[in-house]
């Protein structure tokens, strides 16, 4: 007999002998063949969609109740489940990888950037802007009084109030490439690529704006009867003389000096003043030598 199926078939046969009366000397295998080939036979006439077919036939050969279970597939079907699990298990890692990355960079309390990954981002954004001769803004915020806050109110309300504050930051500075990090404590920071001071200042200022309007209720503030901020806000041209870290000593420069003129304000620190400073150091040292 010859078969000419249509596509390959994957077969799994069980046999299953017991032994009903005396075990007669009788060849078995021609009658297990041509019963096999029967259903076969029978099974290759399907449709070849069929994704599985089991027959479990039993049959009585010298004594010998014969059970035969024969399963199959095509060969199709079976490398397009075994190709539908590889995928699957490709979406499940990069889920996973997606979130093991979010963990490794995200604030866990208020769903933005942290200190290690805003470092990562301005020292990139640092080298860009030094390519592209492009501006690199920073703004550095402080919440007012907070130990206050979480002293009258509690830590449960301290968090919140965090979070709160973190979503009006992200909502300020909502454009691609933004970034948005926990600083440290009550500090958080704003990142602007390709902005200038007076962009930088512009967004300090719908900070302050926001927070008045969605007014976080902090009536033993000493500012105001809601919450505040402090902010310190710089913008620099990359310069040989100076590097990112550059960057944040300047916005912490009108941070403190937000805080020592009464709070709930912004300060601009300009990028010339420190670097005229430097180009004179710099030009100092080169006479001497």
């Amino acid at each position: 007999m010859h078969m000419k199926p249509k596509q390959p078939l994957v077969i799994s046969l069980s046999l299953t002998a017991v032994a009903l009366a005396a075990v007669l000397a009788w060849s078995l295998e021609p009658a297990a063949t041509s019963l096999s080939l029967g259903v076969i036979e029978s099974l290759i006439e399907l449709p070849p969609g069929l994704p599985r077919s089991s027959l479990i036939l039993l049959a009585f050969i010298g004594g010998i109740a014969l059970t035969i279970t024969l399963i199959v597939r095509p060969m199709r079907n079976a490398y397009q489940e075994r190709e539908q699990q590889l995928k699957n298990k490709q979406k499940q890692l990069e889920a996973l990888n997606d979130k093991l990355h979010r963990q490794a960079t995200s604030d866990g309390l208020l769903g933005i950037a942290n200190r290690r990954e805003f470092e990562r981002v301005l020292k990139l954004e640092w080298r860009r802007a030094a390519r592209e001769r492009q501006p690199l803004s920073l703004l550095l915020i402080d919440v007012d009084n907070f130990k206050v806050f979480n002293d009258t109110y509690g830590h449960l309300e301290g968090d919140e109030c965090l979070r709160h504050i973190a979503s009006t930051l992200k909502e300020a500075a909502a454009r691609p490439g933004d970034l948005v990090a926990r600083y440290g404590g009550e500090e958080m920071a704003i990142l602007l690529p390709r902005t200038e001071l007076e962009g930088a200042t512009h967004m300090a200022q719908r900070i302050h704006d926001l927070l008045a309007e969605r007014a976080c209720a902090f009536p033993a503030s000493p500012v105001a009867n809601h919450v505040t901020v402090s902010i310190g806000v710089t913008s620099m041209l990359p310069v040989r003389h100076a590097n990112a870290h550059t960057l944040i000593k300047q916005a912490d420069e009108g941070l403190y000096a937000a805080k020592a003129n009464g709070r709930n304000r912004t300060e601009v620190v300009s990028r010339i003043r420190l670097i005229a400073s430097m180009d004179d150091a710099h030009r100092k040292l080169s006479h001497r030598a």
